[in-house]
């Protein structure tokens, strides 16, 4: 008896699987024979490669990007609208009131009314609406043809028609991702009013620590600290953070083919699917090969038969926070330059999936939206924000739509000066030998010593934007005399634009990348790829040299001396087999928590861990070892740095012991180091079985 019934639900099992995956292909488009589009005016060709990717031909470019949007959506439909409702503050909606806190920070933004704004001032031209339009039309021919992917079927429900002002939204969360204003500017406000000058300094020292490591190379209230980032953490449970990127140019004088030799590396959280959607078209006079970000026409990165192109995040400050003066008689005035103006107030209604809707109102100063109710607000007082986003000649689209077709030099210039924010390196190369890098974004400049890390006087008019600076003075090379150029988010080297404030991040990806290309005359393809899985930590003789004479001998037993000795024998490289890579990895988690964690607490150091002054003020204080931030204030005396770095060390190999195991030759940087290929429903479980991929061992890490 018992083994048949084993049986039968074995049995039933199998059909059910069966089933789920004979229903399932009915969720996919057909990848062979023909398919009949409304309104299409000729014949549209599709070719899927071996990867899969869509490769389409026709005679207008009408037809083309109509086919583009009907197979986009047929695999990354659910993306879209997710994609549409996160920058919309919609998510609610569908996820219920867990996903409030994203939403009012969203609405508060105003990505979808700004873009509303932008297209009523008709700043596209007359082709890139047709082209737009084409696209969005292939979209909703999918979506009529009522077969929804999975996800709309598991969460209940359809998606609205998309339009064009939902395109022009989707940069705006692409905007945030790239911003460490919102973290950066509030978080050390609060430690300015918490924390002792000399505290203070090294947390702000920017990229000058990078001088120890390359200069032979050309608090916070607890409650605050725990909502300050609810709501981007909301918006990394649904999609990946855009942060970082590499790139870099050879000139055709120093590549083996005698044209210019290009790679881009853009730095994207990974997720299933991925945040790019790979596509190739063509029509008469035109063809593109690139990488399209959900819902956007326009690849943001890739190449033709004329030109090639990439992009980094440039962390040219671009966003101000200001705090402001209310009226304490009348609460809808604002002091701004001295006088009482009107607050300007948006009502806006959040749908929450099972509930009434919540009502919320957004509320504007002269400046820009207040953070009050966010979590980005500090209780007691007022903080609004100025970013480039909302500039009136903010056209990102535009720029995305002109860049592919630049030729010359001069169409390269003219194609990115449109884009406002988010604040790009666009690196650039032509068939014809052109090489050249331009930052694309309207910058502000404010008045001479104002710094921009810090929440600024909002009411007197002394910090306010004296005006913004014109394309050519954004930071820019063209063919330069040494062959190379190289994009890693870092400070621009050129003496004439070091007067620009940013988020620079650490320099070592810079500085190895350049230094490496120097060391080779002649590159090809192969010594790039090379180039781009490089997994060596830069600078790492300096860190390893200053960990080692930090340490206090006498304080070691035998088995953190064994592990001292992997380190030792540590050549920087991190690959998923290394021994070293793990104790170096792990051992700066440590001596980064005792350095901060009395100072800014738990929450404090993830909040300034997320900014590119954690690591700077790290490598200033490895070269600091009496520096008061090492002291532990919680106790009666005074520590060192060389005695938290001797307990850091103390502390790893007591939590890899417990982790790993005992066995030292065992800890393989693999085992910890690792990815995931996360979908945003996969985030419950069971359904990451059927929507993940990973965790997988993984080479690399933070700063390689």
């Amino acid at each position: 008896m018992v083994s048949r019934v084993m049986y039968s639900l074995g049995a039933l099992l199998c059909v059910s699987c069966i089933l789920g995956i004979v229903f399932l292909k009915t969720r996919v488009i057909s990848y062979s024979g023909y398919k009949i589009l409304p309104s299409l005016a000729s014949e549209v060709q599709v070719y899927f490669d071996r990867y899969g990717i869509p490769h389409i031909e026709g005679k207008s470019s009408q037809d083309v990007f109509k086919v583009l949007g009907y197979i986009t959506a047929s695999e990354r439909l659910f993306q879209m609208d997710l994609y549409r409702r996160l920058s919309q503050g919609r998510l609610s909606e569908i996820f219920g009131r867990k996903a409030l806190q994203a939403d009012k920070l969203f609405r508060t933004l105003r990505f979808k009314k700004s873009a509303q704004e932008i297209l009523r001032l008709e700043k596209l031209s007359e082709q890139q609406v047709i082209e737009m339009n084409a696209y969005l039309a292939g979209v909703q021919a999918f979506i009529d043809e009522d077969r929804l992917p999975l996800e709309f079927l598991l969460l209940g429900y359809k998606p609205d028609p998309f339009d064009l002002a939902d395109i022009m939204a989707i940069t705006g969360y692409m905007a945030l991702t790239f911003n460490e204003g919102i973290n950066g500017d509030i978080f050390l406000s609060e430690l300015q009013e918490k924390l002792p000058e000399s505290k203070l300094n090294i947390l702000r020292n920017g990229d000058k620590s990078d001088q120890y490591f390359f200069k032979s190379q050309k608090v916070v209230l607890q409650e605050t600290l725990k909502k300050v980032n609810q709501s981007l953490q909301q918006v990394v449970d649904v999609a990946p953070l855009l942060h970082g990127s590499n790139s870099w140019i050879i000139s055709s004088e120093r590549s083996s083919s005698g044209f210019p030799l290009f790679a881009n590396d853009p730095h994207i959280g990974v997720s299933n699917p991925h945040v790019f959607y790979e596509a190739h078209i063509k029509v008469p006079g035109f063809e593109v090969y690139g990488n399209y970000l959900p819902l956007v026409p326009f690849p943001v990165i890739g190449h033709t038969a004329h030109s090639v192109w990439g992009l980094t995040m440039a962390e040219i400050d671009d966003f101000n926070v200001y705090l402001e003066k209310i009226n304490p008689d009348n609460p809808d005035e604002v002091m701004f330059k001295n006088e009482w103006v009107a607050l300007k107030r948006e009502q806006e209604i959040i749908k929450i999936k099972g509930e009434k809707p919540y009502l919320y109102e957004v509320v504007i100063s002269p400046h820009g939206p207040m953070l009050d109710k966010t979590n980005k607000g500090i209780e007691g007082k007022n903080l609004s924000f100025s970013w480039s986003i909302y500039h009136p000649d903010n056209n990102i689209l535009r720029s995305l739509y002109e860049i592919p077709r630049a030729k010359t030099l001069e169409d390269f210039k003219l194609a990115v000066s449109h884009g406002g924010a988010p604040g790009l390196n666009v690196t650039w190369a032509n068939r014809t030998g052109d090489i050249a890098w331009w930052v694309l974004g309207k910058f502000p400049k404010l008045p001479d010593g104002v710094r921009t890390d810090l929440v600024l006087k909002g009411w007197d008019g002394s910090q306010e934007i004296e005006r913004y600076y014109e394309i050519d003075e954004n930071p820019h090379v063209v063919n330069p005399e040494s062959g190379q150029i190289v994009s890693a988010n870092y400070r621009p080297q050129q003496p004439e634009f070091q007067h620009f404030d940013g988020y620079w991040q650490p320099g070592g990806r810079y500085y190895r990348i350049e230094k490496l290309l120097q060391n080779r005359e002649k590159w090809d393809a192969q010594a790039f790829m090379q180039l781009q899985t490089d997994i060596s930590v830069p600078g790492y003789r300096k860190y390893k040299s200053q960990l080692l004479n930090a340490v206090i001998e006498e304080q070691l037993d035998d088995k953190t001396r064994e592990v001292l000795d992997i380190f030792e024998a540590w050549d920087g490289e991190c690959d998923k087999g290394s021994l070293g890579c793990t104790v170096y990895q792990v051992w700066n988690f440590y001596n980064t928590k005792f350095a901060y964690l009395d100072e800014m607490g738990a929450e404090g150091i993830k909040v300034f861990g997320k900014t590119a002054d954690f690591w700077h003020a790290y490598k200033t204080l490895l070269f600091n070892l009496n520096h008061p931030l090492w002291d532990n204030t919680e106790t009666n005396r005074v520590e060192s740095g060389g005695e938290q770095i001797t307990r850091a060390l103390q502390a790893l190999t007591k939590d890899l012991t417990q982790r790993l195991g005992s066995n030292v030759h065992k800890w393989r940087w693999g085992r910890l180091h690792t990815i995931e290929y996360q979908h945003p429903l996969g985030k419950v479980k069971p359904l990451n079985l059927l929507f993940n991929i990973g965790p997988l061992p993984a080479h690399g890490g933070r700063y390689v």
